[in-house]
């Protein structure tokens, strides 16, 4: 069976190929919580941030993702 890749792979992964679209992936994030008010969807996606920067591993041992 193959396994497919989640959201926050392809995220992940697409910003790790194209950092010059960071700052518009931010822009974008923060841009779409501002008109829905999804916190969850906020958060999930500065969780892919924090992993693109290397700091996953810091934010896992204070539990913010």
């Amino acid at each position: 069976m193959r396994k497919f890749r989640t959201l926050n792979e392809f995220e992940e992964e697409y910003c790790r190929k194209h950092p010059e679209e960071i700052d518009n992936y931010l822009t974008e994030i923060f841009q779409e919580y501002s008109e829905d008010n999804d916190s969850g969807a906020l958060l999930a996606s500065l969780g892919v941030f924090a992993r693109i920067q290397r700091i996953s591993e810091i934010a896992e041992q204070t539990g913010i993702i």
